[in-house]
């Protein structure tokens, strides 16, 4: 057998290089052509990747088009095709649409009227939740922007572009802290005294 070996080698060096060849993928290239996942290199399952981290700094802002408004800190807006009620977190209004006619008072129209005038149907808004995702009533609880912010933490920016900073600063919302959502209790607190002071909106006679 070695001796037709070495006859075919001297006799036809390519031809006896190229089954070489054959051989050794005949015998390897099955593992050879394996991924770490017992796929051939050429299946068209794709790798399962792992999810990068999100940035645990930037705030998740979620696109919604507004629907109408319920009162002062009360929308019901669409998400995806669905609609929802958004109750604005870190303020509260005067009321307007209470069941008990009682609780309604003309600020709270006042109130109403302000919001309204700062969103209607099919505007865009961006939406930014804090701790809690809903009240005990099904509400969304969210921090409404009417321009997507640069900085959400800026607190110029949340008197001029969030919709519950801009019914503090105008004096038609007083800032309220409830339970752990305070992410920018502080900022709207601060409008509040300068709304109280300036004796803007309803500030000077709902309290």
């Amino acid at each position: 057998m070695r001796r037709v070996l070495d006859g075919l080698v001297l006799r036809h060096p390519v031809v006896t290089v190229v089954a070489a060849l054959a051989l050794v993928l005949a015998v390897g290239g099955g593992a050879a052509g394996l991924g770490p996942d017992g796929l051939g290199a050429g299946s068209d399952r794709a790798p399962v990747a792992s999810g990068a981290p999100g940035d645990p700094d930037g705030a998740a802002l979620e696109q919604a088009t507004v629907v109408r408004v319920v009162d002062g800190d009360t929308l019901v807006v669409s998400i995806d095709g669905r609609e929802e009620r958004v109750r604005l977190i870190g303020i509260d209004c005067p009321e307007s649409v209470a069941p008990e006619p009682e609780r309604n008072t003309p600020e709270g129209e006042d109130a109403a009227a302000f919001t309204k005038s700062l969103v209607k149907r099919g505007d865009a808004v961006w939406l930014e939740r804090d701790e809690n995702d809903v009240d005990q009533y099904g509400r969304l609880l969210r921090y409404v922007w009417l321009e997507e912010p640069a900085s959400p933490d800026d607190a110029g920016e949340i008197g001029e572009k969030m919709l519950n900073g801009v019914l503090v600063r105008e004096g038609y919302a007083q800032a309220r802290r409830y339970g752990d959502d305070v992410a920018h209790a502080s900022a709207l607190e601060t409008l509040g005294r300068e709304a109280s002071g300036a004796g803007r909106g309803v500030s000077g006679s709902w309290g």
